[in-house]
């Protein structure tokens, strides 16, 4: 008997099986049949082109996850195929875009099939140059080379590895989110296949309940195929990196406070500290000024900071400085983010910085451990900027502060003890600015560990909303059994 023969006959035993119940036969059928049906799409364990896509995700939690197969599509005719082909047969599968995402089963499944969107990557700009059209397997890095070349920007990722998919669907921040909104907000058109295997556009005027459940909702209700994202006219502008002696703590933290206060659209600001035990103490911004102006006022705080060890600081283009910030990334490793968020007077600045200052001591002994901190303005313009989203902001909820802590480590038997001090941390945050009276329940999903549930931070509104949507377009929790990873409404 050939291959082919037994995979036909394999194909046909699976589609005549009762599909209640879910085996390591289903999926090692539904396998065989995806191979057949795209046969140099599929690759299984051992393949060159399994091990390729393995590697490259960016956490070593996510390169851990083996799945049975991966199936890379290049169209959305053959993503509605394979999501067909699982669904009918109940076999879990994972999406996977960029595959920057943390979290371990967010873009990777153990033992079911892995959609890999890379090779869905292409860019196209209208005529008008008012809109790009980009796949969903895109990366940033891919994306702004051919905006750059055309004098035009979008509200998009700042890091050139991270995927537009996650980015956009979790809500998304920008170099230009002051004056554009949130990457969300930005998206005009989206091409997804649903559950069904239909193919639709959502827009303002298609499906425009779905529309509006995308921005924000994450992988809850389809496979985005294809980002249409509004552009404008931007040339180069000012930013770079700025690395200073720990020493100038206090008064970047003043500057914080006032630019958050007193926000500029054109600033962007990323601040971060970080701590290990070969490096110690390291205080680290990354900042934009998105006009062709040096060194404006509003971030001379840090530009100018006394005993500066690094400073980046330039006119450049947003492919320069995007591939400037995947470069601090810790790729490979044992890596997790955890996120809250608050109001951002000094007081209140200073006293986070203390708490995970003393957190220090609860991670210090764990191997190749860095602990680090970031703090970013999210200012009334993220909230009003751009068309209505999922995330339950208003301007009513004035400028807030969204914080980042971003770990790594070197060892599995440390991942308890290293997200015990983690879930610590945060819970002393969020304590403190309660008391203080500058909390936020908001918490940002790009940035949530697994451990934490963003979509709920939402509101309750917005949470019944978003469920009666994924219940409207999948029936049958597809995307919420079928496809489990991620943070899911129904376990909001």
């Amino acid at each position: 008997m050939t291959s082919a023969t037994a995979a036909a006959e394999m194909s046909t035993e699976i589609r005549a099986r009762d599909t209640n119940t879910v085996s390591a036969v289903d999926t090692e059928g539904a396998c065989l049949l995806l191979s057949l049906e795209l046969p140099s799409k599929t690759s299984f364990p051992g393949s060159t082109a399994y091990q390729t896509a393995l590697t490259s995700y960016f956490s070593a939690q996510e390169q851990s996850l083996l799945p049975a197969c991966m199936v890379a599509p290049t169209s959305s005719f053959e993503v509605s195929l394979i999501v067909l082909t699982l669904a009918r047969f109940h076999v879990p599968f994972a999406i996977r875009g960029g595959g920057h995402t943390l979290n371990a089963g967010a873009a990777n499944i153990a033992s079911g099939v892995t959609i890999n969107l890379r090779s869905m990557n292409q860019v196209t700009v209208n005529d008008k140059k008012t809109v790009a059209s980009i796949g969903g397997g895109a990366k940033w890095g891919e994306v702004y080379p051919v905006l750059d070349a055309l004098k035009i920007a979008t509200s998009g990722g700042r890091v050139s590895s991270v995927g537009v998919g996650g980015l956009s669907t979790g809500g998304g921040i920008s170099y230009f989110s002051g004056r554009q909104g949130l990457v969300c907000d930005n998206i005009v058109n989206y091409e997804v296949v649903l559950a069904s295997g239909a193919i639709v556009n959502v827009n303002e005027h298609e499906n425009s309940d779905l529309w509006l459940a995308l921005k924000g909702g994450s992988s809850n209700f389809g496979i985005v195929t294809r980002f249409d994202i509004s552009t404008f006219p931007q040339d180069v502008f000012y930013g770079g990196v700025v690395a200073s002696a720990y020493s100038t703590l206090g008064s970047q933290l003043a500057g914080f406070a006032n630019l958050l206060a007193n926000f500029d659209p054109y600033a962007a600001l990323i601040m971060s500290l970080s701590w290990s035990a070969t490096q110690g103490f390291f205080l680290f911004n990354n900042v934009e000024y998105t006009k062709n102006v040096v060194n404006p006022p509003i971030l001379q705080p840090f530009t100018q900071a006394n005993t500066s060890v690094l400073n980046t600081m330039r006119i450049s283009n947003l492919t320069d400085f995007a591939n400037e910030a995947a470069q601090f990334g810790a790729s490979g490793l044992r890596n997790q983010f955890a996120t809250t968020t608050f109001g951002g007077p000094l007081s209140v600045l200073t006293t986070v910085e203390q708490l995970w200052n003393d957190s220090i001591a609860t991670v210090s002994s764990i191997s190749g451990v860095n602990w680090a901190m970031s703090i970013q303005p999210w200012p009334q313009p993220f909230e009003t900027q751009g068309s209505a989203n999922s995330l339950g902001l208003s301007a009513s909820n004035g400028p807030l502060v969204l914080f980042l802590l971003s770990y790594s480590w070197s060892l599995e038997s440390d991942d308890a003890s290293i997200t015990a001090a983690a879930q610590k941390l945060i819970a002393d945050i969020d304590a403190a600015t309660q008391k203080a009276g500058h909390y936020s329940p908001f918490k940002y999903l790009n940035y949530a560990a697994y451990w934490q549930n963003p979509i709920a931070s939402y509101g309750a509104a917005s949470v019944q909303n978003l469920k009666a949507i994924s219940h409207k377009y999948d029936p049958f929790g597809v995307f919420q059994t079928g496809a489990p990873g991620g943070f899911k409404v129904s376990k909001t």
